[in-house]
């Protein structure tokens, strides 16, 4: 006999349950018969997502002393539309028949045998009584700990009950494999489940669950937790109610990355549908105790690309950033370059999120501080309402101090509105350093994806320099530092100066253009430049760096500047003096420091000389350059000397020294720590 079986219907359980059912009562009607036999074999069916090659079922009557009905399916396979088929293996089943049995085809003591395809085989017991006003059926596989149960008292709903007792997920790789994206799957899992009347109910607790896979962006630890869960179906639709509560372990998604919470962590969220292709959030809550509280709802919808998040309305935020930012901010901070920030203060928000994007936000500082590491960037005492809705945005914030890169800035206030246009400033933003401040006259937040990122314009009040060079421990020289900074943009890790920076520093100035900062406070920042320097007063120059003294003017430039973590890697310099300076002079110490950086002849010969007796000299000229590359750099002077060499310092009247270098090699590395030496007075 042969025959073909398909059975459709969209839930698993219930579909193999109802095939088992029409198998039983098809050879119900066999068991009345004194003698009978039936053999049948089956080809290719399924039912469902279940597919199987081949079904054989025997049927030896009751009435022998030995008889039985057994089945074998070979082939078995769950089938997926979007990806490969998920290979079971083979079911063998046997069952003892009651010869006392008026009707029906009662099973009491049924075995089945799992052979699964590269995996040990799995033994069970089941028992099957088709009484007409209570049938039902028990599956038992003792060696996993689980236990399926269904019956169909009469007058009342069919209930399917299962229960898990220390399953171990290990022993179930089948499971892993129907889980796409996972490597790895262990843990012990046990607890219940009841399906009545189209009613869920379940309770399960996990222990020591490892989990790893998408490639390593998602992974969990010796997770310890526990499950509810409370759902229907019916006509109109479904809904689930499910609440998580973590009580230890790790817990990896990408950048998130959380460590075993200090108390219970606690998810819940409420889910609903009544259309295929749309499901409700009724409710999201999170709450970590202490540290972050979340409550949400919203809605996810299905196209062709699959399903995405359409809307989720955060109407409660509320933070400890001193607790909240090491567990669930640090892992993007640092991706961003920010690792080790230590914050501190509270939030309280609220926020829309569309297809668009944020559309909403409402936001509450008090005391929000951030401290990095090294020093290099630290807020304090942020306070004041941030509110944004559909594109319009206001600012009100009030900041106690600021810290960056050593520069410790005072108090502020910011005011800020936006249109659709991007965000601007209500009046200048100022912060107070030392006896001066920076000014930030015009700030334009674009958030168009083509634009996306800040203008601004700013100044500087003017600040003697002789205080912020003390406080950032460079040498002290006198002047002031100011200037303009308009058309600064910045964005992507990359702040950029399209207009040009004038510092009046040593009676000239100095001009930079070109400015650009690279990841200015992550990993290897990196700094190019033009900069050009008129008219610096020589001798507060040198003395500023203690190097010997010069009197005169210096002009030149850095072009094609290079530093990465603040540190030069490439560069082509000039620096020569003016002949129309009216007073131009150079110490012994000068000589010898300036002899030694060019390799040159002049101050050799000084030692033993008569020339020895003069504390300086004057000079007509003088100029160096170097263009670094590589670690070398290509040394020149201010004009070519007769020998092949070049002038360093070319001398006039009397006493006439001139110092002339003849390395145009040098090594960088070496060529600073000779500098360094120099400006120590050695």
């Amino acid at each position: 006999m042969k025959s073909h079986g398909n059975y459709s219907d969209s839930w698993l359980p219930g579909q193999v349950c109802l095939s088992l059912m029409l198998l039983f009562v098809l050879l119900a009607g066999a068991g009345q018969a004194r003698s009978a036999e039936l053999l049948v074999d089956s080809g290719a069916g399924n039912a469902g997502s279940l597919h199987w090659e081949t079904l054989s079922l025997a049927y030896l009557d009751p009435g022998s002393a030995d008889g039985t009905w057994s089945a074998q399916v070979d082939g078995l396979r769950l089938a997926f539309e979007s990806r490969a088929d998920l290979a079971l293996g083979t079911l063998e089943i046997e069952c003892p028949l009651n010869s006392g049995a008026a009707s029906g085809l009662p099973c009491l003591a049924g075995q089945f045998v799992w052979q699964r395809p590269d995996q040990g085989a799995l033994s069970g017991a089941f028992r099957f009584d088709p009484e007409v006003t209570r049938p039902s059926l028990d599956i038992e596989l003792e060696s996993l700990g689980l236990a399926l149960r269904w019956s169909k008292p009469e007058a009342e709903a069919a209930s399917l009950n299962l229960e898990l007792d220390e399953l171990i997920l290990a022993r179930l790789p089948e499971l892993r494999a129907w889980l796409p994206g996972l490597d790895l799957l262990d843990g012990r899992i046990d607890g219940q489940a009841s399906w009545i009347d189209g009613r869920l109910q379940g309770s399960f607790r996990v222990a020591a669950l490892d989990f790893d896979g998408f490639e390593g962006r998602l992974a969990g630890a010796g997770l310890l937790a526990a499950i509810e869960l409370e759902g229907q179906l019916d006509a109109s639709g479904w809904a689930l109610e499910t609440r998580l509560t973590q009580s230890g372990g790790e817990l990896l998604a990408d950048a998130l990355y959380l460590p075993p919470p200090e108390a219970p962590l606690e998810l819940e969220i409420e889910l609903a549908s009544r259309a295929a292709d749309r499901i409700e959030i009724r409710r999201l809550s999170l709450d970590d105790p202490e540290i972050l509280s979340l409550r949400a709802v919203g809605w996810a919808e299905r196209d062709e690309s699959g399903w995405r998040l359409a809307s989720l309305e955060a109407e409660r935020i509320e933070l400890d950033l001193a607790r909240a930012w090491p567990r669930w901010f640090e892992g993007h901070a640092a991706a961003a370059g920010f690792a080790g920030l230590e914050a501190q203060g509270r939030v309280e928000a609220g926020l829309r999120l569309e297809q668009e994007g944020l559309t909403g936000l409402t936001a509450r500082l008090a005391q929000v501080g951030f401290q990095e590491p090294d020093g290099r960037f630290g807020l304090a005492g942020l306070s004041g309402v941030l509110e944004f809705d559909q594109g319009v945005a206001d600012l009100a914030l009030e900041l106690a101090g600021l810290e960056l890169l050593g520069l410790p800035f005072g108090p502020g206030r910011l005011r800020a509105a936006s249109d659709r246009s991007g965000l601007s400033l209500s009046e200048p933003f100022r912060l107070p350093l030392l006896d001066g401040a920076l000014v930030i006259d015009r700030l334009k937040l674009n958030d168009r994806l083509e634009e996306r990122g800040i203008e601004l314009d700013a100044r500087i009040e003017p600040i003697d320099l002789v205080r912020l060079t003390a406080l950032l421990g460079f040498p002290s020289f006198g002047g002031t530092l100011a200037g303009a900074f308009p058309g600064i943009r910045v964005g992507r890790e990359r702040l950029a100066f399209t207009g040009g920076i004038d510092i009046e520093a040593f009676e000239g100035r100095i001009r930079l253009d070109e400015l650009v900062v690279e990841r200015p406070f992550g990993t290897l920042p990196a700094l190019a430049a033009q900069v050009r320097f008129d008219r610096l007063d020589l001798l507060e120059l040198t003395g500023a760096f203690n190097f010997g003294r010069m009197e005169g003017q210096v002009s030149g430039w850095m072009r094609d500047l290079r530093l990465l973590d603040w540190r030069p890697v490439a560069m082509n310099t000039r620096i020569y003096t003016h002949e129309d300076a009216p007073r131009r002079r150079i110490s012994q110490r000068a000589v010898d420091n300036l002899s030694s950086l060019g390799g040159g002849v002049g101050g050799a010969l000084l030692s033993g000389t008569v020339l020895r007796v003069f504390e300086d000299f004057p000079y007509r000229r003088a100029g160096l350059a170097c263009r670094l590359s590589n670690n070398i750099c290509h040394v020149d002077g201010v004009a070519p000397h007769e020998s092949g060499g070049f002038y360093i310092v070319e001398g006039r009247g009397v006493p006439r020294l001139d110092i002339i270098g003849h390395r145009r090699l040098v090594d960088w590395p070496q060529l600073l720590a000779q500098l360094r030496a120099a400006t120590r007075g050695r």
